[in-house]
């Protein structure tokens, strides 16, 4: 690893550090003292354990004493037995009689029985001892059973609190009868002399609890009793662990709740901090920076409301009296005690970076031009924009209700914060609303991405743009990739035509380079023939070179001509000629060569004379090209036929004839360059000839096209008027 790297782990590690100490010196600030100390301590009080117990303890010895005080479980006890035994005889008693009612008033609704004319089995929980106090034959069948039921529950409890007050080791007490003067109960051998921990009246507000429809520590006074509880030297270990436990929750508040402790946690983060500055600045600085960077990447409409929240969550816990760091330590919950550090340091981490960007902004007001928010606000114009341009009204109307949908959410976010002292239930809202305001980002961007894709590739398809602007953000890979696809088609497309370009310079300037020797060959031919040569060799030798030489001048021309027509060299000097007279020209120029091949021309015409706006003398050569073409592929002593038609704006020129070889090929294919229909090449001619004139027509904003039918071969050229 180079140093620079060893520098930037260091830097990172450091950050880290710092960040986890400014946290834990916040999160300790937020501590607060117990409110009692080893002085002042209470076990029953201030353990939360202990005085659950104690209270479970003083319930029961209020229903042992006070509402069980008059229950006798042995009479109880018979009393069941005779009614097991009434109940299993089957037998059943007569309706009782209403004293009946009287006497067994804490059982029944006496209201209710005289308006229904029936017996009520409707029960108002009695006196445990007036369960057994009663004659089976004044009461019903059902009657005796629902007393069944409730006699053997009171039994129950009775023995299930008796034996919970003997067998518990945790508590001694000591019951007090004024109205006797003498203690009636307790369950240790001297309470007052036995060594205990610590020592409680049940008359202590801390008793005073709704139990038994009274209040607990009241019923002890309104049976002129009085009951110490106290927390023996042999008390259990659960209890003493308890203690202990307590103890050390004192211990740990006294160091967690002390200012010393976060005063020496922040002075630790600035002896960090310094060590930074001082000795890693570069690499600190570089990752700071990378971090504010991919910060400032996050929309502040997100970061604010979050801001907001952690700092309604700040002040409050700020003005509450919490020990969460001390009860954490004290039940080993260590899980706690790091979340609360990992909130802490998140908290820490983006109120810095907040205060960052809030001081750039200070510092340069104009950045706002620049933020996340307005690039988005800017580009989602900027696509709506273009959404109505491309005329997709559906899916323009769902993107516009996008936009709308998502500025109410954004406004229903900062509304939210108005409710900022629940902050769990604001921080629940503004996950809610920006998990709403994810999506619907999410579908407008598919939504926009769907029609710039359809708009793009219609562009492209109208030949109205050559490459589509980078796209970014999410949905835009198929954009971009449409435009890699064009931007490679374009390339091989510019290849393509540069070649063909440098094809036909190379064409040009070997044709302009062959002209002048091939001029002094024939300039010489001709000399040469005029002198007088005595050896006929000779002679018949000169006529076959003047021959060739001529064909390879028109060749060379035809060429160089081509060359000039595809590199779009060539101008036309156009005026309005009478088209009939040019062909019926070109052909008594070639009536030579007709004779020759035995092939009748045939010209019909619409109209004597027909102007067209052509140049002339290019349109010469397109004729003499054809002509000379059917005179070569035509079989000897047919026909060939020129139809010449004017319509109202072109017009039509057919040249039609029998060819003397077999068209078993696109016919299209002879304009191409150098393609002759003899494919053997046993004909004389460049195989420019056709192509030459398509050019040459297509030049005059015309077009040529071919047909065949068997052995008849067809080319039609429509010219503008």
């Amino acid at each position: 690893m180079d140093t620079k790297s060893q520098n930037k782990a260091i830097s990172a590690l450091v950050l880290i550090l710092t960040t986890v100490f400014i946290a834990a010196a916040l999160i300790t600030s937020f501590e607060k003292n117990l409110g009692f100390n080893e002085n002042n301590m209470s076990y029953f009080k201030h353990s939360a354990e202990i005085n659950k117990d104690v209270i479970r303890y003083a319930k029961n010895l209020q229903r042992y004493y006070i509402y069980y005080k008059d229950f006798d479980v042995n009479k109880a006890t018979l009393k069941l037995s005779e009614l097991d035994n009434y109940i299993s005889t089957g037998q059943t008693s007569s309706v009782p009689n209403k004293n009946f009612y009287t006497q067994l008033k804490p059982y029944y609704n006496e209201e209710d029985t005289e308006q229904n004319s029936r017996t009520s089995t409707t029960y108002v929980k009695p006196n445990p001892e007036q369960l057994y106090e009663f004659n089976l034959s004044d009461v019903t069948i059902d009657q005796l059973i629902s007393i069944q039921s409730e006699l053997n529950n009171a039994i129950n409890n009775y023995n299930s609190i008796e034996d919970y007050l003997l067998k518990n080791e945790e508590f001694h007490y000591s019951l007090y009868s004024y109205k006797l003067r003498r203690i009636i109960a307790t369950n240790t051998n001297d309470f007052y002399k036995e060594g205990s921990y610590e020592t409680i009246n049940i008359s202590d507000p801390m008793f005073a609890i709704n139990f038994n429809s009274e209040i607990l520590n009241q019923s002890f006074a309104d049976n002129n009793l009085s009951c110490d509880i106290s927390i023996p030297i042999t008390t259990t270990m659960t209890t003493r662990g308890e203690m202990l436990l307590l103890q050390q929750e004192i211990k740990f508040n006294k160091v967690l709740s002390s200012p010393i402790l976060s005063l020496c946690l922040l002075g630790t983060a600035i002896l960090l901090i310094s060590y930074l500055y001082l000795y890693q600045s570069d690499a600190t600085k570089e990752i700071v920076f990378s971090i504010y960077k991919n910060f400032n990447k996050i929309p502040s409409i997100f970061i604010t409301p979050l801001v907001v929240i952690m700092l309604f969550f700040v002040i409050r816990h700020s003005r509450i009296n919490i020990h969460i760091l001390t009860t954490a330590l004290v039940k080993n919950s260590y899980f706690i005690i790091f979340l609360f550090l990992v909130v802490a340091c998140f908290i820490v981490v983006l109120f810095s970076l907040y205060i960052c960007h809030i001081a750039q902004f200070l510092a340069n007001p104009s950045s706002i031009f620049k933020s996340p928010n307005l690039k988005f606000f800017f580009q989602a114009l900027s696509d709506i924009k273009l959404a109505i341009h491309s005329k997709r009204y559906l899916l323009t109307s769902i993107l516009i209700f996008e936009a709308v949908f998502i500025i109410t959410i954004i406004g229903s976010m900062y509304i939210s914060l108005l409710g900022g002292n629940l902050v769990i239930k604001t921080f629940l809202r503004y996950i809610i609303f920006s998990v709403l305001l994810l999506i619907s980002v999410a579908i407008f961007k598919a939504t926009i991405a769907g029609i710039k894709l359809r708009y793009y590739i219609q562009e492209l398809a109208d030949g109205n743009m050559d490459t589509i602007p980078e796209q970014k953000g999410l949905f835009t890979t198929s954009i971009n990739n449409i435009n890699k696809i064009n931007t490679g088609l374009q390339k091989n497309l510019n290849e393509i035509l540069k070649s063909e370009r440098l094809k036909t310079e190379l064409i040009t300037n070997v044709s302009h380079d062959l002209k002048t020797p091939l001029t002094s060959i024939i300039s010489y031919v001709s000399l040469l023939k005029e002198m007088d040569l005595n050896n006929p060799k000779a002679t018949e030798y000169i006529e076959i070179i003047d021959n060739k030489s001529k064909r390879l001048k028109v060749l060379i021309d035809d060429l160089f001509e081509a060359s000039k027509l595809s590199s779009g060299q060539m101008t036309l000097d156009k005026m309005y000629s009478d088209i009939v007279a040019l062909l019926n020209q070109t052909l008594g120029e070639l009536s030579y060569k007709i004779e020759e091949t035995d092939i009748e021309f045939i010209v019909s015409t619409s109209s004597d004379s027909i102007l067209v706006n052509i140049d002339g003398q290019k349109m010469w050569r397109v004729f003499d090209n054809l002509i000379n073409n059917i005179l070569k592929y035509s079989t000897k002593g047919t026909r060939a036929y020129v139809d010449i038609t004017e319509e109202e704006k072109e017009v039509i020129i057919t040249f039609k004839n029998v060819a003397n070889y077999t068209i078993n090929f696109d016919a299209n294919e002879l304009f191409e360059r150098f393609k002759r229909g003899d494919a053997s090449r046993t004909t004389e001619g460049s195989g420019l000839g056709l192509s030459i004139a398509k050019s040459i027509v297509e030049l005059h904003n015309g077009f040529m096209n071919i047909s065949t039918d068997g052995d008849l071969f067809k080319i039609i050229i429509v010219l503008p008027k």
